[in-house]
């Protein structure tokens, strides 16, 4: 009877208890909200000496808690690859000491990745290009049109820019402020 007493006992303070509320971040550009930072949400941002990604644990104190997982391909036993957390790291940043809140991963074009291939196919045609201006005769079969080297060029100027546009993301100071709000 003592059993079942304490047990309902526990269950009735376990019942009654309230989960303590965790502050938040948010983002804001010439005072206006751009995007509000919450426990288990993913954040990318950066600090004077660090660039840190990982999900939002809880925003405490001036701080926020996050943990970052460190995840690989390991091999079985059974002979495939399967991805694993190897190791979990807790790690918490003032917020007072974020300098830019970087993009984080979405699902859609990748303008680096692509623009990266446009650059490098660009630099590599218009290097065979005028490579064959060096070594072949004018007219040959194998003398490569001065359209081809300056498409060429035209390609990897265009990948550049791409990559380039990428950016670094917000930079705080005049233009993005963070704010810290204290939920009570």
């Amino acid at each position: 009877m003592k059993g079942v007493l304490a047990i309902l006992l526990w269950l009735l303070a376990s019942g009654t208890a309230q989960a303590q509320p965790s502050d938040l971040l948010v983002l804001k550009k010439h005072e206006r909200t751009i995007q509000s930072f919450f426990p288990g949400d993913e954040m990318n941002f950066y600090t004077a000496d660090h660039n840190y990604f990982g999900f939002i644990r809880s925003i405490r104190k001036d701080s926020v808690f996050l943990v970052q997982y460190d995840i690989r391909q390991v091999f079985t036993g059974l002979g495939v690859y399967i991805l694993d957390t190897v190791a979990a790291y807790n790690f918490a940043v003032n917020y007072k000491e974020i300098t830019g809140i970087g993009k984080l991963r979405k699902n859609g074009f990748d303008w680096t990745g692509s623009g990266g291939a446009l650059l490098g196919g660009g630099i590599l045609l218009m290097a065979a290009g005028l490579g064959t201006w060096v070594f072949t005769k004018p007219n040959t079969q194998y003398y490569a049109s001065p359209y081809l080297v300056g498409g060429a060029a035209l390609l990897a100027g265009i990948g550049y820019l791409m990559v380039k546009a990428k950016g670094k993301g917000k930079v705080l100071g005049k233009k993005y402020t963070l704010e810290y709000i204290k939920v009570k």
